[in-house]
């Protein structure tokens, strides 16, 4: 038997590190590295089953080429050879008829080592593509946070053990963070406040503050009123860290806590507690989830809530660790780069796909990391654009799920035990390897040896473009100023830390926390943080989208669906009004589209606001998902995703599925 270090790849906070046992060439066990200090060797539930996904027999394991229409699954096998020739001829034929720019790689962190997600855009950079802005998950809130910090790094997790006050803001912590939980369940036992604010309740630890969707921002204007009216502020760290704080109390004033009780819909004691809590209990930990930006205003939730740990003497929320000092633009081959833009090369928002390929400026995309037609807002119109023959598609993944129905060219993905990679997350400030530990499944290929094999058939300089892995990861290594260990440290320890930047360093144009954001005034949006609401909606339910805990976005859905409905959950007070009972299908239905589902029934969620998953493949059931609600509309911050901007009706139907 053989062990090997691995990581799981999955869009996933925690980022778990793993000991992989191989017996005669096949895993047979998969377990937590008990060394790790965040995953502490365990993992949850989804890769404690992940050899299931592994060995799943839906796993693709040739190329395939369409041979029917598209959405109807007919494709036939063909070779990698032929599978190459036609992407090629493809490729070069668009360059030639259209220019470069309406070639469009589309891809996300359905994996996200650093090798299959950053060096894989190589080939790309190189022939002057157009891209993508990456704007459905949490480029809001990094966009705020840099407005207010100049950087969106924030405090090392590991604090979390010495925090006395810890608050989960719109984060599922049980499902989404369950390692984070863990540690907030340690400080709990040793004393520690916890803080749950969410629409929806999720676990028992701590007291939940059922805040109305979309008013986080008010909350935290309301604490920094509170605060600064009663002097409970830190006046000497203000001072010191911080610029604009006399136009930032101004704002605030217009914030007593009686009408944020009105707006949020939680308590006047609740919020008063909360206040004096954040100024009494320290240190504390402010953990912001991603749900608190996708909203029209949520960029501005995320910049007011950043505002919070200044007031209370401290330096900084949590939300994403990603702004580290690597280099990740020597992986995506920024210095292979043409010098000048090609013709039409574009930046486009990729939440806005639907309306990209109506536009017909597309003529390829690549798909690759991401399953679009599930995951995207406006499901349908991306559905319309996937079925035009003008458009040639080519998906690399693991199954054949809903985009691959809609490719011309499907190629074969490897499961993460079958590739090298490097690893980073968005949690964490570590730093780990993933070992090949068994040979790929039948044909399939990592995302970084297709696009070297595909630029030789382009003609291209792969040796130049797509050096050895290893040497490409040593080089990385070499030239990341936050890492200060080889490759061959993380091959003997299966992970190690990297530097963490200074909690106290801002890289804004005062060199201190904006309060007053002189780069927001820049980007032409205001300079200080305000209450925005929303237009009323003509339907009175919001309605929100999350992942199930059984999948990852929407990976997994396929191994496991014999055991996940497409439900939707409403509170308890709703659902007798509309006569709905537990198991009823109802159909929600908005100027989008309509769509049926199973309702739930439940105290756990507002009144007002329904919930579904979002990431539930839609030919598993009748063709359509929770995102054929969602619409395609991005907000001023980093032209993010608004999913949660989503308005419904609902009414109990009777028929069922088709």
């Amino acid at each position: 038997m053989e062990k090997f270090f691995n990581t799981c790849p999955r869009d996933c906070y925690d980022t778990c590190a793993m000991i992989t046992t191989v017996e005669n060439g096949k895993a047979i066990k998969l377990r937590g590295n008990p060394k790790h200090p965040i995953t502490q060797g365990f993992l949850c539930w989804k890769i404690q089953n992940a050899l299931k996904f592994v060995y799943s027999p839906e796993r693709l394991k040739h190329p395939l080429k369409r041979v029917g229409k598209k959405g109807t699954d007919n494709f036939r096998e063909i070779t990698w050879k032929e599978a190459y020739k036609e992407i090629a001829h493809r490729m070069e034929d668009v360059q030639t008829k259209h220019g470069a720019g309406a070639i469009l790689p589309f891809h996300y962190y359905g994996h996200m080592g650093l090798l299959n997600k950053q060096l894989s855009q190589r080939i790309f950079t190189a022939l002057g593509t157009s891209n993508c802005s990456p704007t459905v998950c949490s480029n809001a809130g990094r966009t705020a946070l840099q407005y207010v910090y100049g950087g969106f790094w924030g405090i090392d997790p590991e604090e979390i053990l010495s925090s006395k006050l810890i608050i989960f803001w719109g984060l599922n912590g049980s499902w989404s963070n369950l390692h984070g939980y863990n540690m907030v369940k340690e400080a709990v036992r040793n004393g520690a406040k916890f803080y749950v604010i969410d629409p929806l309740k999720t676990g028992r630890l701590g007291k939940h503050l059922a805040i109305k969707p979309n008013t986080d921002g008010v909350l935290a204007l309301g604490i920094a009123n509170y605060l600064i009216t009663n002097n409970l502020y830190d006046k000497e760290h203000v001072e010191k860290h911080t610029h604009g704080f006399d136009q930032f109390r101004e704002v605030a004033k217009g914030f007593d806590i009686e009408r944020v009780s009105r707006i949020t819909n939680l308590s006047v004691g609740d919020i008063r507690e909360l206040a004096e809590d954040l100024y009494r209990i320290r240190p504390n930990f402010i953990h912001l989830g991603f749900g608190i930006q996708k909203h029209l205003y949520g960029g501005e939730a995320v910049r007011t809530i950043a505002l919070l740990p200044p007031l209370v003497g401290g330096f900084r929320v949590h939300y994403s660790n990603t702004d580290r000092e690597i280099d990740l633009g020597f992986l995506q081959g920024k210095h292979l780069a043409n010098q000048a833009p090609t013709e039409n090369q574009k930046m486009h928002n990729m939440a806005q796909l639907g309306r990209i390929l109506e536009a017909g400026e597309v003529k390829f995309l690549f798909v690759f990391n991401t399953n679009p037609l599930v995951n995207l807002p406006n499901q349908q119109l991306v559905k319309k654009g996937m079925e035009s023959e003008d458009v040639f598609t080519v998906v690399h993944d693991l199954f054949l799920n809903d985009t691959c129905s809609y490719a011309d060219i499907v190629l074969p993905a490897p499961s993460f035990l079958e590739s090298f990679d490097i690893h980073v997350c968005y949690y964490h400030n570590h730093m780990s390897i993933n070992q090949k530990a068994i040979e790929p499944l039948g044909g399939s290929k990592p995302n970084y040896q297709v696009f070297r094999e595909l630029s030789e058939a382009l003609g291209l300089n792969s040796g130049e473009l797509f050096p050895p892995e290893r040497e490409v990861a040593e080089e990385f290594l070499s030239r990341s100023k936050a890492v200060d260990f080889t490759l061959k440290d993380l091959e003997q320890e299966g992970f190690c830390k990297m530097k963490p930047r200074p909690q106290d360093e801002y890289l804004t144009p005062s060199g201190k926390i904006e309060m007053y954001s002189q780069l927001a005034e820049k980007a032409n949006l205001p300079p200080l943080p305000g209450y925005y609401e929303e237009e009323k909606s003509k339907y009175p339910f919001q309605f929100l989208t999350v992942n199930h805990k059984q999948i990852t976005r929407s990976q997994f859905h396929n191994v496991w669906k014999e055991e996940i409905e497409p439900i939707v959950l409403i509170n308890e007070e709703d659902a007798k009004e509309k006569d709905i009972e537990e198991g009823d299908w109802i159909r929600l239905k908005n100027d989008q589209d309509t769509l049926r589902m199973k309702a739930r029934p439940t105290t756990d969620i507002k009144r007002g606001v329904v919930l579904a998953y979002g990431g539930l493949w839609s030919k598993l059931y009748d063709g359509k998902g929770a995102n054929t609600l969602t619409p395609d509309v991005v907000q001023n911050f980093g032209g993010n995703a608004t999913y949660n901007s989503t308005y419904v009706e609902i009414e109990k139907c009777q028929e069922g599925l088709v």
